[in-house]
């Protein structure tokens, strides 16, 4: 089949009352003890590391610096500078719900930085989108849109769905990947293509199969310029560049967004919405549209000094949960698994549970962000986004701070909700699925299914670095995807990959 690059250019409330249900905070604990507890800033700087001795309050806190920090306005459409903050810019100068760019909207797109042309752009320039075989042209559409819904399904597990009882495409979660500044200029310059890319998978599978370590000897992953084996041939190892508070150097960040349609029933101002772009099959041709969509999920990986498996600390929309049942905001959310083929399987399992709750002291780290940013701008639309955790130490304990983390409408099912095993083929084996300081741990939730990229992919626990169908065939459409066999495959033999 002839295969075909196209590409799409890119360019550029009520003060006092709110209307969600918060659970209340710890007895005997005030807002102004809570500010204490979580001394939150809301500054364009995005914090760079957190103490090794962090307390769940200290992630907690560190987490909101790094919303309120990439959510802040970005300047790209003065400067054309993208991953910047707006230093003109405030919350409580700007008196609507939210800008109209954020900071992390305009870092690289996963298809901008594993182009299918293989060719790299410096991270500034105008964004092109490309796929492997796809020709139809985008008649009508507006491309000029930063939100490109490409993904349709959570790694292949499952499928999920917003306000439906039945699985209606037309309100299927859709999610996107991006990356900042520091990770995508790293892979630029070291694994510019994709053979590149592929060679340093390999070398790093190889370091980390032989030495529980990236290469022999090492104890840490924040070593980007040294070579596996001490450069005993094995050749350049991936070890993306880490935030370090010691120097200016912001460390890989990547974000992963969910996104739905809403009723007309729905709220649109609990909502940040969009004009996003999707796509559709039309009588088996793949076409672009741009509808207008809810943002319900979020997603912030940091790697840092500290914390080389990175930071994961994810966000949601207060509403996924039928959290205000009877005030007319329900979410009836629903999902269908996918079968190792791809395709839908079973029953659709319509309002599943939560199967790990959201800690008290993430749920008071909500509150206190929440009164902090409502003094700033009473409109502001982040009143009805909470964190559901943080997590950052590798370890055994299963016990230990978001051991479990997993979102809502980003890991819905048990797959990834209860992960804790080698693989996505075993996801609850209890075998090592990550690395850190040349021994091997078993981690839950997102670090533990991101390890078991790094060990067995050699993705230094980045999904957007393995070959699995990477540079992207074409954008998911409808409820099929092929993620979930290509997964399997890869993480049984790493050289079945796509070279």
């Amino acid at each position: 089949m002839k295969k075909y690059v196209f590409l799409i250019v890119l360019f550029a409330g009520a003060a006092s009352i709110l209307l969600m249900r918060r659970k209340p905070a710890a007895a005997g604990e005030s807002l102004a003890n809570m500010s204490q507890t979580f001394p939150i800033t809301i500054s364009s700087a995005v914090p760079h590391d957190v103490s090794g001795q962090a307390t769940p309050q200290n992630l907690c806190t560190f987490a909101w610096d790094e919303f309120f920090a990439l959510n802040w306005k970005s300047d790209y459409e003065q400067s054309g500078s993208r991953g910047t903050p707006d230093a003109g810019w405030k919350y409580e100068t700007d008196k609507s719900p939210y800008p109209s760019l954020f900071v992390w909207e305009t870092y690289k797109h996963r298809t901008e930085l594993r182009p299918a042309t293989n060719v790299m752009s410096k991270f500034d320039t105008v964004p092109y989108y490309t796929y492997y075989n796809w020709s139809q042209p985008v008649t009508g559409t507006d491309t000029t849109v930063f939100n490109n819904l490409d993904e349709n399904n959570e790694i292949g597990s499952c499928v999920v769905f917003g306000q439906s009882v039945t699985n209606d495409k037309q309100y299927q979660v859709l999610y996107q990947a991006k990356v900042n500044r520091d990770e995508y200029n790293y892979i630029k310059t070291n694994f510019g293509t994709k053979e590149k890319l592929y060679q340093g998978n390999i070398n790093n599978q190889d370091s980390i199969s032989a030495d529980s370590a990236y290469f022999k000897g090492s104890t840490s992953t924040c070593e980007s310029d040294t070579f596996s084996a001490k450069g005993k041939g094995i050749g350049r190892v991936i070890c993306l560049p880490c935030g370090n508070n010691q120097r200016p150097t912001e460390g890989a960040i990547e974000v992963k967004t969910a996104w739905r349609r809403l009723k007309s029933n729905e709220d649109s101002t609990r909502y940040v919405m969009r004009t996003v772009l999707t796509y559709e099959s039309v009588n088996g041709v793949l076409r672009a549209v741009n509808k207008r969509y809810a943002l319900i999920g979020i997603h912030i990986i940091h790697k840092t000094t500290t914390f080389p498996n990175f930071v994961f600390a994810t966000f949601e929309q207060v509403d996924v949960q039928n959290s205000l049942a009877g005030r007319g905001h329900i979410t009836d959310m629903g999902y269908i698994r996918l079968d190792r083929d791809g395709n839908p399987t079973g029953p659709f399992v319509k309002n599943y549970p939560r199967y790990h709750p959201i800690p008290q002291v993430v749920q008071n780290s909500t509150t206190a962000a929440h009164s902090l940013i409502l003094q700033r701008n009473p409109k502001s639309i982040w009143q009805y986004y909470r964190l559901v955790g943080v997590q950052a130490a590798t370890t055994n304990d299963s016990t230990s701070f978001s051991y479990f983390l997993a979102n809502y409408v980003i890991e819905s099912d048990d797959t990834l909700a209860k992960f804790r095993g080698s693989s996505i083929r075993n996801p609850q084996d209890n075998k090592v699925n990550v690395v850190y300081g040349g021994k091997g741990y078993v981690m839950g939730g997102c670090q533990g299914c991101h390890g078991a990229s790094q060990v067995n992919l050699g993705t230094d626990c980045s999904f957007l670095l393995d070959t699995v169908g990477k540079p992207v065939l074409h954008p998911d459409t409808g409820f099929t995807s092929s993620k979930l066999q290509r997964y399997l495959n890869a993480f049984q033999r790493v050289r079945e990959g796509q070279k």
